[in-house]
């Protein structure tokens, strides 16, 4: 069993993200945008963020080598329905977590990048960096569970985020264009 610390981690991606981010600035002053370099180091920020809450506490072994078999939950809201029972809040709280914790996935992906402003995109966006962070708890971790309903819950957070996107992008440029005609 491995453990690592994050805040080591944490520290060493963070220098690097700063030197090149600095680098790309140099390189590209002339095309240098202030709102989307915030938006690109908030999107930074969430990615650790994301990190952390998804693999916390940082214990870490190779499931694949161990005569233990790779377990997922693929029973739809069982794991749900069962892990806290008569505890109503905290499974509303479980789920909500999921749904919240996708959200800006589906902000922030479509802002950065124009080639995924689709729902589709975004939807298979939300799998599969659900499905990404599940493989790896399931294979990886010791004390974390991978379960279909934080798969669901979190691609339902990134299409949340992206209709959040799109409504706040319709509704800047429907009042700009009714600015200029007037």
């Amino acid at each position: 069993m491995i453990s690592l610390d994050p805040i080591i981690i944490y520290s060493m991606l963070t220098l690097i993200w700063i030197w090149y981010r600095g680098n790309r600035y140099l390189s590209h002053k002339g095309r240098f945008r202030f709102l989307r370099e915030i938006v690109i180091n908030l999107f930074f920020v969430y990615l650790l963020a994301v990190t952390y809450v998804t693999m916390e506490p940082f214990y870490f072994t190779n499931a694949l080598t161990k005569e233990n078999t790779i377990s997922f939950d693929t029973n739809l809201f069982y794991n749900l329905l069962h892990m806290a029972d008569g505890y109503l809040m905290f499974q509303l709280l479980y789920s909500l977590g999921n749904v919240v914790l996708f959200v800006p996935l589906g902000i922030f992906v479509p802002y950065l990048f124009k080639h995924t402003r689709h729902f589709f995109v975004i939807l298979l966006l939300g799998f599969f960096s659900s499905l990404t962070i599940e493989l790896i708890q399931t294979s990886f971790t010791l004390t974390r569970l991978a379960t279909v309903d934080d798969l669901f819950f979190n691609t339902f957070g990134a299409v949340l985020g992206y209709l959040v996107f799109t409504t706040i992008r319709f509704s800047y440029y429907s009042n700009s264009s009714l600015k200029n005609n007037c």
